[in-house]
Order: structure tokens, then sequence, then C-alpha cells
């Protein structure tokens, strides 16, 4: 009986790669990576995703590259470089003549998610159309290109309904909208502790008008999902308060009593915190920004550098009747707890991981 040939692991050049629970599936015990036979990534991959039956990764992978260094374990041939997909510039290598396939332990989980990666970036790289082009020059507000929620934003919808109600109770009743900035707006000459601590969170879901209502929570809605999907249903409410909170505080500690009272409301301050951390966290989404007509999708870095040199302008000229420093204060604590919590976020969503790295190539 003929013995059987020893199998070079391709990136280590170890010997004896080791069976694992799939037969058509090695892996090296030192570097870790994996060969799959003929076949099996494929089988592999549609297990790992309930939504898809079958998946032929030729039909997905990206350009051939180059001849790779690399030698199939069972041809002792050279293998051949693919890009991953045509956005994801993740190199893998596969033979030739058998169709073996080589994963370094770093490109299993990108290749895992493939279907997911290659939906996603195609989503991302969509160009802006004369739907989204007419929807801003009537509303002024951006269109964004991100990734699709898994889960239902729960939280945010909630948001959105309380807020348009006690907004919606205010117009049709005068007396009812006297009650509601009495009591559930923030003013700075509230005595009563209790109340003040009531109003810090109540006023939040006050409005001063439709056009402040209805920004504020438009990019609550195109944003707010994504987050929520991100952190989790609680985890969003805690932040999104806390951070309506913090920001109201900072607009107290910084405003000119010689004034006169500060009456504050609206969920503005939170929505600039929920800014922040979508900048941290979704930097390959895009929000288009226009400019008389002409329309074009930008990264959140540069979209939110151009909104907060708005509200430092408004802040520094002193104009009055927006809550400029709240907005800022928002937006930095946004941006702190964004980078606190980001690799907790990241471990708990690996699509997105990917997408932060640069082998995630988006169109802008």
């Amino acid at each position: 009986m003929p013995k059987a040939r020893t199998k070079y692991c391709p990136s280590c050049n170890t010997q004896g790669l080791r069976p694992t629970s799939n037969p058509n599936i090695l892996g090296c015990k030192q570097c870790q990576g994996l060969w799959f036979e003929d076949g099996s990534l494929n089988h592999a991959i549609a297990q790992e995703h309930d939504c898809i039956d079958q998946y032929d990764h030729e039909l997905h992978l990206g350009p051939a590259l180059r001849v790779s260094e690399r030698l199939c374990i069972r041809c002792r041939v050279s293998m051949t470089n693919y890009q991953l997909l045509v956005h994801y510039t993740t190199e893998i290598d596969c033979c030739p003549a058998c169709d073996g396939v080589w994963l370094d332990k770093h490109e299993i989980d990108q290749v895992m998610h493939s279907p997911k990666l290659k939906q996603a970036l195609t989503d991302l790289n969509q160009k802006v159309s004369w739907k989204s082009w007419l929807f801003q020059f009537l509303t002024a507000m951006p269109a964004e290109y991100n990734v699709t929620p898994q889960r239902t934003p729960w939280v945010t919808r909630t948001l959105v309904v309380l807020c348009s109600l006690i907004f919606g109770v205010g117009v049709l009743s005068p007396e009812a909208s006297e009650w509601i900035f009495t009591n559930l707006a923030l003013n700075s000459d509230t005595h009563n502790p209790a109340h003040f601590v009531l109003q810090l969170l109540a006023y939040q879901f006050v409005h001063g008008g439709l056009m402040h209502l209805v920004g504020n929570m438009y990019f609550l809605w195109i944003i707010g999902d994504n987050l929520e999907d991100a952190l989790g249903h609680g985890a969003f409410l805690v932040i999104y308060l806390f951070a309506g909170i913090m920001a109201a505080l900072a607009e107290l500690l910084l405003f000119n009593t010689s004034q006169g009272p500060l009456l504050l409301v609206g969920a503005s301050g939170a929505i600039a915190a929920l800014f922040g951390l979508y900048l941290v966290w979704f930097r390959h989404a895009s929000l288009t920004f226009m400019i008389v007509i002409y329309q074009k999708k930008l990264a959140p870095h540069w979209y939110f550098l151009i909104w907060s040199l708005i509200n430092i302008a408004g802040m520094v000229s002193g104009q009055g009747g927006v809550a400029w420093v709240a907005h800022l204060g928002g937006f930095g604590l946004g941006l702190l707890l964004g980078y606190l919590l980001k690799d907790y976020v990241l471990r708990k969503n690996p699509l997105i991981a990917m997408l932060n790295q640069p082998e995630a190539v988006v169109r802008r």
C-alpha cells in the first residue's frame, strides 16, 4: 500500500496538516490557517449563513492578481492570488489545478462573511440618483448610504413617535402647549431638585417648532437604526438619554445668565452625541451634501466637520435661539464614548469591524 504524501502547510511550510471536524478541511496547528478541498469552502460558507443554500466562491471572487509564492498541498504547483471581492482587497490563494483554497487565520472570518460583505459594499458604493438629489434639493436633508441593520430599531422608532406625539398635542391645544413648556422644558430658574431632574430628561422630547422637530427626528431616524443595531436596544436608550442630560448641563454651564433664564427644548444635544458615535464606528458610511444644486457623497468625518464648523461659527458670533454649546458638547461626548466603546462594538459586530478595515474599498 503506497504511503500517503505528507501535506505541508502552504503558509509556514510545517508538516502534517490535521483534519478538522470536516474531513475536507485541514488545519495547521502552528499558524492556524485552513485548507479547503474543492467545494468544501462553498459548503462551509453556506452553513454560516441561513439565507443562502449554496455559495460558489468562483462567482464572487474579485480579479486574479498574480501567481502566489505558495504551493498547493496536493498538486505542489504554484497557487494563484485572487482578491476576495471586487471592493474588498484581501487576497486568498487558490489552486488552478484542483480548486483547493488556502486561508490564513486572519482571512477566515472575512471569507465566511463574504456574502454579507459583498451586499454591504454594493449598498455602500451605490451612486447618487435623481431621487436622492430631488429629495435633498426639496428638503435640505442628506441621504444616507450605510449597511442595513439586522434588528428592528424599536427604541429609535419609539423616540420619534413620542417626540411627534408631544409636539402634536401642543399644536392641537394651546393649554397643553403651555403646560408642556412650563413643566417639561428645561428652565434654569427651576428650584425644585426633583422637578429639575425631570426636566433634564423630559426637555429632550419637547420641540419648539415643526422644522425643529422634523430636522431632529430625521437625523435620529437615519442614523439611530444603525447605532441601535450596533449597541442593542437598552444600551442605545441609556446613551441617548445620558447624552441629552450632559448636553443640557454643558449649555447651562456656559449660558450667560445676564440674558435671563435659559429655556431649553429639543433632542439636538442627544442626537449630536449620536453623530459622534456614528463618526467613530461607521467611517465607511456616506452622507450626501449639496452645494446649490451639486450633490456629493461625503464620508462622515467630512460631513460632521462641516456641521461642527457651522455650530462653532454660531457660538462665536453669539447668534441666539440655538443651543450651540449643547450641540458641540453632545458631539464631543459622542466622540469620547465612541472611542471608549469602539473595541466592544466591533467585537459584537464583525461585519462593521471588517468594513472599518483598510481592505474595504468605499467609493464616494
